[in-house]
């Protein structure tokens, strides 16, 4: 099967994953696996076991390209072959001794990825790069854009978004590119959007608009990405330099997994952390009801999950609060850079 990867990067705030459950070392942690960042940031933790689990095979093997680099290549190396930059080949070549069959042929394969960059090479992003490069021109310079992201007091960059920004073109031509139909052929999987009841243009635009009116908004590297096509000012967690020996240093708990996660919750695993992303976003009524049945069998007590939710509302303490509560998180938490989501939640399994 020639599958192709849906998402290069996670999409979801790593900071706001680690901070909310501040989990222990020697952990066993279940992660959707996505594109990888972070199952890797997760190992920042020190867990005695990470599963990162994926239905798409090229998601996999964009996992495991990452997890050799970090094996085999310096920091810098490493940034070099994710952006590809002319040395990208070469590092490649030097990681080929550290990849599976199937995933080395997929990268020989895919060999133009790796030359533009992986980081840039997923359908999620591609949609990004046609914002960017496409439609924004009809809406902002550049110079407008970079005012945006300047750095401003709150009442400075609240003038500035209604002053400048929010625009008739901005309006229109935003809320037209992010319609559920152009986000579910062009940016999403289509079949993801089945569960959303709501205008997604007009979510979506609201979410973006109390963002952009925001001070967070100068300082989030998705938006940094999104608007310019670089991390800025920071990189994603998994990918700063201070956390990159940490992370290799743990590669070893990591083990990458094709199915659904589903498939993965038994009482051999005992996970006590689950990253499930925004999964549940996918699933009926029903099926969720099912998947709170799984967890209600063999996740342990006291076991903790993460996850997020965009335009569908799926939160288990809400409906099943004899089996889940909110854990109490940490007061200070940063603000969730993934501003497109309507929710992070974090939730721990009630003993019983």
């Amino acid at each position: 099967m020639n599958e192709r990867i849906k998402y290069a990067n996670c999409w979801e705030d790593a900071d706001l994953l680690l901070t909310s459950a501040n989990l222990p070392p020697n952990g066993n942690i279940l992660s959707i696996a996505s594109g990888g960042d972070n199952s890797f940031a997760l190992l920042s933790t020190a867990p005695k076991m990470l599963y990162a689990v994926d239905t798409n095979v090229a998601q996999l093997h964009l996992c495991e390209l990452k997890a050799a680099a970090f094996s085999e290549l310096k920091y810098d190396e490493t940034l070099a072959l994710f952006w590809g930059t002319p040395q990208a080949k070469d590092f490649f070549e030097i990681l080929k001794k550290q990849l599976s069959p199937p995933c080395k042929k997929y990268w020989e394969t895919n060999e133009s990825s790796i030359q533009s960059g992986v980081i840039n090479e997923g359908k999620f992003e591609q949609y990004f790069r046609f914002f960017r490069k496409r439609v924004m021109p009809f809406i902002h310079s550049k110079k407008t854009i970079n005012e945006l992201l300047s750095p401003k007091t709150e009442q400075e960059q609240t003038n500035f978004y209604h002053q400048k920004w929010n625009t008739i073109r901005w309006k229109f031509l935003f809320k037209l590119f992010f319609s559920k139909f152009v986000l579910g052929r062009f940016g999403r999987t289509k079949a993801y959007l089945n569960q959303v009841e709501i205008p997604v243009a007009a979510f979506i635009f609201e979410q973006a608009a109390q963002h952009l009116q925001s001070k967070d908004c100068q300082s989030n590297y998705f938006l940094h990405y999104i608007f310019t096509g670089e991390f800025k000012p920071e990189l994603p967690f998994y990918l700063r330099e201070e956390n990159y020996q940490n992370i290799k240093q743990n590669l070893a708990a990591l083990t990458l997994k094709q199915g659904l996660v589903q498939d993965f919750i038994n009482p051999e695993t005992a996970f006590n952390y689950c990253n499930f992303s925004n999964i549940f976003e996918y699933m009926n009524k029903e099926e969720f009801a099912n998947f709170h049945q799984l967890l209600e069998q063999y996740l342990p007590n006291k076991a903790i999950i993460g996850y997020w939710n965009l335009m569908v509302d799926r939160v288990f303490s809400t409906s099943f609060p004899q089996t889940f509560s909110l854990y109490n998180k940490p007061q200070k938490q940063p603000t969730d850079k993934g501003f497109f989501y309507k929710r992070f939640v974090t939730e721990i399994k009630n003993e019983r």
